[in-house]
């Protein structure tokens, strides 16, 4: 009979605490359901082909994002681009300068009010080497001069030729020059090699030397 009377008594506790429990466990699952900010975007990645960069990450739900691309080392002064992106999880970027410092960083941007953006993620890269010259035909080559051809799709301004003992000579393109993406270069010494740079204002664009016959 006590033990009956134990048995009844401890069923009688449980039944006590067990709404309790229940409300407890709802609570905690609605705070885990309902966070106030949202996550930064991982696996930020950047990969690097001569001077552009394409940059990939995990998508966020319901965010947009806001990228941010600059020429220095994480501190997003110099030359900043601000990049507001939407439904995409890669995006690439054009006409960096060459062999240079850059940084990025990315944060989601949420769609509901009620909730915060994320924290930015951030990452820095170094470019490679752009030439947008193309390799001159023999015919292109005479004694004194240099017929030089470069890619018409990218924007330049000026072709900068020097070589050993000579004092360096910056000839200043023509919008005739720009569109055809083509200069001949004359008055030149015959058997010397030159080094001609291509530049768009002072970002140099590509490199190449020639020898005259």
């Amino acid at each position: 009979m006590k033990k009956y009377k134990y048995n009844i008594a401890l069923l009688l506790i449980l039944m006590l605490f067990l709404p309790l429990f229940m409300v407890s466990c709802d609570e905690e699952t609605l705070v885990v359901e309902t966070p106030d900010q949202l996550f930064r975007p991982v696996l930020f990645t950047s990969t690097v082909n001569g001077n552009e960069v394409t940059f990939s990450w995990v998508p966020i739900a319901n965010a947009s994002y806001s990228l941010e691309v600059s020429r220095d080392s994480l501190l997003f002064q110099n030359e900043l681009q601000v990049i507001p992106l939407d439904e995409v999880t890669k995006y690439r970027v054009t006409d960096l300068w060459s062999a240079s410092r850059y940084s990025a960083r990315i944060k989601a941007v949420s769609k509901d009010a009620s909730v915060k953006d994320s924290e930015y993620n951030q990452i820095t890269f170094k470019t490679g080497i752009e030439n947008i010259f193309l390799t001159p035909a023999s015919a292109d080559i005479s004694t004194t001069s240099v017929l030089l051809k470069w890619d018409a799709s990218k924007a330049v301004t000026k072709i900068v030729v020097s070589a050993a003992g000579i004092a360096d000579t910056t000839i200043n393109l023509t919008s005739a020059d720009i569109a055809a993406g083509q200069k001949l270069i004359d008055g030149l010494r015959s058997g010397i090699t030159y080094v001609f740079k291509v530049y768009n204002g002072e970002m140099l664009r590509g490199t190449i030397s020639v020898k005259t016959k």
